[in-house]
């Protein structure tokens, strides 16, 4: 085992010497994963896509249903209606009390020269009081309407959210229902990677570490064309140091103290997937 930690650290010194002033560190791609919930709750009717199938921005993933949400949304389209007639009626009402109260106005001068008999005058007041009793009977029609158009765009709201959609282009990584199962809402349906938004998981000795910041570019290499690279940046740096993920080949580099970073890639043009083992060449700063 000493022997092999020997060799590990012949092998890291020369490739420092090749190459002075860079980090070379080896880490994995890793992609950004969605997990797709609808927002309310419904029965799966349709399951559009399937694991490993391609998606596209917009498309539709699955559709939910809940009975009797069409019957609902025809109810309050009706109570918006009627609503809408009583509105007008308010209209209406405010010119019949406007005239009416106008009209005894005019009536009371023309009274008291007798133009104007007692009955006329009490004739107008009694219109102009029940213009005025009919347009508080209806005075709130209004608020009654926006209410009820508020029930409407809350139904149709519903009824969007029983479509999923993909957010953004990507493939589908699981599946998580199927068709006919009732899920509440915040339920995942599918998960979705983000295969043009790949990252690298690697991890940076103590020592070096205080030679990174975050936003500096470096290069990413695939294992099996380290001609071809691709431009990256570091993203994250970890504040809090850990010990080597058990994965690391010798019980040396297990027990050393590193830093994981982050490292965003900008585009791969398709060539470097989910799970890859790359190559990333970092600067370091002096």
């Amino acid at each position: 085992m000493l022997r092999d930690a020997s060799l590990v650290t012949l092998l890291a010194t020369a490739a420092c010497d090749r190459d002075a002033g860079v980090l070379h560190v080896s880490g994995t791609v890793e992609i950004r994963e969605l997990q797709l919930a609808p927002l309310v709750s419904g029965r799966l009717v349709r399951l559009l896509k399937d694991e490993g199938d391609t998606v596209h921005r917009g498309d539709t993933v699955a559709v939910l249903e809940q009975p009797g949400l069409d019957a609902l949304i025809t109810q309050r389209r009706a109570q918006a209606r009627a609503a809408a007639l009583r509105v007008a009626e308010v209209q209406a009402g405010e010119a019949d009390s406007a005239r009416a109260a106008n009209d005894l106005a005019r009536s009371e001068s023309l009274r008291r020269q007798n133009i104007v008999s007692q009955q006329q005058y009490d004739g107008l007041k009694a219109a102009a009081a029940a213009a005025a009793a009919r347009l508080a009977a209806v005075r709130a029609a209004p608020s009654d309407s926006a209410a009820a158009s508020a029930a409407v765009a809350g139904a149709l709201a519903t009824r969007d959210e029983l479509t999923i959609t993909a957010p953004q282009d990507g493939v589908v990584l699981t599946r998580y229902a199927e068709a006919g199962e009732v899920l509440t809402a915040g339920t995942p349906v599918v998960s979705i990677g983000l295969v043009r938004r790949l990252w690298v998981r690697a991890y940076v000795g103590e020592r070096f570490v205080g030679r990174l910041k975050v936003g500096q570019e470096g290069r990413v290499r695939m294992d099996g064309a380290p001609d071809t690279a691709f431009a990256g940046r570091v993203t994250e740096i970890s504040p809090r140091a850990e010990f080597t993920p058990r994965a690391a080949l010798t019980e040396r580099e297990r027990a050393d103290l590193v830093f994981g970073i982050k490292v965003a890639i900008d585009d791969a043009g398709g060539r470097l997937k989910a799970g890859m083992p790359v190559q990333v060449d970092l600067p370091l700063l002096p």
